[in-house]
């Protein structure tokens, strides 16, 4: 009887210490850059208050959040293509704030539109977001220097364009995510950016691009999926279709163009989600690429379309920016909450308006 204890009693303790030596593997962390090296954000960050939105049949009219996917992107390997540009260093604790004007000048840019105390600037009549607000320097207008390396020195480059040229084309949401509700007609954000997409695909291939979409049915896709699939592709870049809302707000309208917060600085938009300026991401190592890109579509379109400018705009929140190793931008097409622009929207005619933009940009 003892020795059929002992033996159940050293079975029970050969289990338990079995079970306690295992562990649930820790998810990958991204790096973090030493917190000396990271200025402090400002007291207030100006942040955008449209939501892209879900179809409610409950509340009718009225639409919640549409949730993404709050897992984070895990860093995948690097496609064998070279970043647009290297990415600069951190400035040191003691380098003083820049006279942007006369640094613009010394450089040979347009003066920027820029007064102290507002992240909102215009550079070459398009807006931008700092991360930090400018200040008054004894009558003169300095930014910081994170933004002077992350937003101005990115201008002085010229758009490069990945060899092959080989482009994957994301139309946003699909299936049962149909994304935010048109205000006139019952239509879905899916289907807009579906077709924006197949108009585009053409006029691009016709420049020598090798497109690959994401979807191109009403089918569901996760976002990691998405980035995965740029990355099975080796694509040289990565374009992501929208439409935006600010519902029950119905006069929010015009195009945002939106890539990833460089580390360091506040993102535009943050929308529910912390705001972490000392993490960096795969696709950071492309920052300056990403704001070249995001800028040469933001033109274009404002060009094709003629609506109004919201800005090029930085986030950290959306997991198909920041897991891509390559230039990638996701594009605001215009909102589904305003009444007018959404009429334009439902309209064959401007979607292609859109994806001539689009395409003139990558020319």
């Amino acid at each position: 009887m003892r020795q059929g204890w002992g033996v159940f009693r050293g079975c029970v303790i050969a289990m338990l210490a079995l079970i306690c030596g295992c562990s649930t593997p820790k998810p990958p962390s991204y790096t973090r850059f030493p917190q000396t090296l990271i200025p402090p954000p400002p007291a207030t960050p100006e942040s955008a208050a449209t939501i892209s939105t879900a179809p409610s049949a409950s509340t009718g009219p009225a639409q919640p959040p549409v949730v993404l996917d709050s897992n984070a992107v895990a860093p995948l390997r690097s496609a064998a293509i070279a970043p647009v540009a290297t990415p600069s260093p951190a400035p040191n604790d003691n380098e003083p704030w820049t006279p942007i004007a006369i640094w613009c000048r010394s450089k040979g840019l347009p003066t920027p539109e820029i007064q102290a105390g507002s992240r909102a600037v215009k550079i070459g009549g398009i807006t931008h977001f700092l991360g930090f607000e400018p200040i008054d320097q004894g009558g003169t207008i300095c930014i910081h220097p994170l933004d002077r390396i992350k937003t101005f020195e990115p201008l002085t480059l010229a758009p490069t364009w990945p060899h092959p040229k080989i482009l994957v084309l994301d139309p946003g949401h699909g299936g049962a995510q149909a994304g935010s509700r048109c205000l006139t007609g019952n239509r879905f954000e899916k289907e807009f950016t579906l077709d924006w997409a197949l108009r585009l695909k053409p006029l691009l291939e016709a420049q020598g691009w090798t497109v690959t979409l994401t979807r191109t049915n009403d089918s569901e896709l996760s976002l990691t999926d998405r980035v995965r699939l740029a990355e099975t592709q080796q694509a040289g870049l990565f374009i992501s279709l929208h439409f935006n809302s600010s519902f029950p707000n119905t006069q929010a309208h015009g195009l945002e163009t939106y890539c990833l917060t460089p580390c360091g600085l506040t993102s535009t938009t943050t929308r529910v989600y912390a705001d972490d300026t000392t993490a960096t991401f795969p696709n950071n190592q492309h920052d300056a690429g990403n704001l070249v890109l995001a800028r040469r579509i933001h033109r274009h379109l404002l060009s094709a379309t003629g609506a109004s400018d919201r800005g090029i705009r930085r986030a950290r929140f959306m997991d198909v920016l920041r897991g891509q190793n390559r230039p990638a931008v996701l594009v605001e097409g215009g909102f589904l909450s305003n009444a007018e622009e959404s009429q334009r929207i439902n309209t064959p005619a401007y979607r292609q308006r859109l994806a001539v933009g689009v395409a003139h940009a990558l020319e």
